[in-house]
């Protein structure tokens, strides 16, 4: 076993435009390979290689009935597998004296074979959505991914010591979830088992089968609804690829630097009022984060392995909360998502 150890590569251009006040762009990019990654593997577990299979598209291995004869044997081992980039544009500006602008996007890829999602090894090992079982991880995008994010900021100030700023955030993902089973699919004994995405095709066919008209219509009725889900027919749902959608937030603050004298001695002091997420001051609605649906639960699983028929085909239902108007996401109205203002007064020291 080998340290962690990450190749990493950065390249940076400044350029200034020919304005007659300052502005300039900056263009950056990173590029990371992983050499010496981790990751957890359970050595008592065999070979799903000697396995019978499903028969129909969704054709994942069946772990038998006492597959595991020895006590879990979990290992730390080494991987190359993993890489990342993100590429990065700051624009910069000050039009005037007491006037400045800037703007800049960062777009981030990261790829891993594991986040190592637990306390422990058995959770570490456990909580990664795989179709095969924990020992058979695919590279897949990170579980702590930001993929987009926007960040713009407008500050000005006057002779007479006041301050104001505002400040525009913007960002995609952070909270980034897995379409999986309701239930043990392959029966590893691990509840963290990926769906398969039929095509319409498949399901007019036959290939990919449910227990009634019902569960079929109100599934792919949700998958046809769904970006990720319709871009995934086909094929198995990635590991913490669905992304929780863009949120945008202003926040407001000003200051005011004031002087008073005492006796011989002056003191320097700041008033300031910050307003976090202003928009939400006007509308509950904006400036919220949208989660998962809690009616589709805390984890995205959609589909229940509901046994395999006479032709060896795996058989679905579908959970209740599944269908064409179901939202994947809705808003979180929690105390962090809502307005706030703060009013201090900081002394500064000469």
């Amino acid at each position: 076993f080998k340290m962690p150890q990450v190749w990493k590569t950065s390249l940076a251009v400044d350029y200034a435009f020919p304005t007659p006040f300052p502005s300039s762009v900056t263009v950056e990019g990173i590029f990371n390979k992983t050499i010496n990654g981790v990751y957890m593997t359970d050595w008592s577990i065999p070979n799903v290689g000697g396995f019978a299979r499903f028969n129909g598209v969704d054709n994942r291995p069946i772990y038998p009935d006492g597959y595991r004869t020895n006590t879990a044997a979990f290992m730390l081992q080494n991987t190359s597998r993993g890489y990342g980039w993100s590429g990065n544009i700051t624009f910069n500006a000050q039009p005037t004296e007491r006037l400045s602008v800037m703007a800049a996007y960062t777009r981030t890829v990261a790829k891993d074979v594991t986040g190592m999602p637990g306390s422990n090894a058995e959770s570490a090992f456990t909580y990664v959505p795989t179709v095969e079982g924990p020992n058979h991880i695919k590279l897949h995008n990170s579980q702590y991914n930001t993929p987009d994010r926007l960040v713009a900021a407008l500050t000005a100030h006057d002779k007479s010591g006041n301050h104001y700023s505002l400040i525009y955030e913007g960002w995609r993902g952070g909270a980034n979830y897995s379409y999986m089973m309701v239930n043990d699919i392959n029966g590893d004994g691990y509840n963290y088992d990926a769906i398969y995405v039929p095509t319409d095709e498949q399901v007019a066919t036959n290939q990919f089968r449910f227990i009634s008209e019902d569960d079929k219509t109100r599934f792919m009725d949700y998958v046809h609804g769904n970006s990720y889900l319709k871009n995934r027919q086909g094929e198995y749902a990635e590991a913490y690829s669905v992304y929780s959608p863009w949120v945008h937030r202003i926040d407001f603050s000003y200051k005011h630097d004031f002087v008073v004298n005492a006796g011989a001695n002056t003191h320097k002091l700041q008033l300031s009022l910050d307003i976090k997420n202003v928009m939400n001051l006007f509308n509950s609605n904006w400036g919220v984060a949208k989660y998962l649906n809690p009616e589709i639960g805390s984890e995205a699983r959609i589909l229940r392995y509901e046994g395999v028929d006479a032709d060896g085909v795996a058989t679905f239902s579908t959970p209740a909360s599944i269908h064409g108007d179901t939202k994947t996401f809705t808003p979180s109205y929690s105390i962090g998502q809502t307005w706030y203002a703060s009013i201090g007064i900081k002394y500064m020291f000469n």
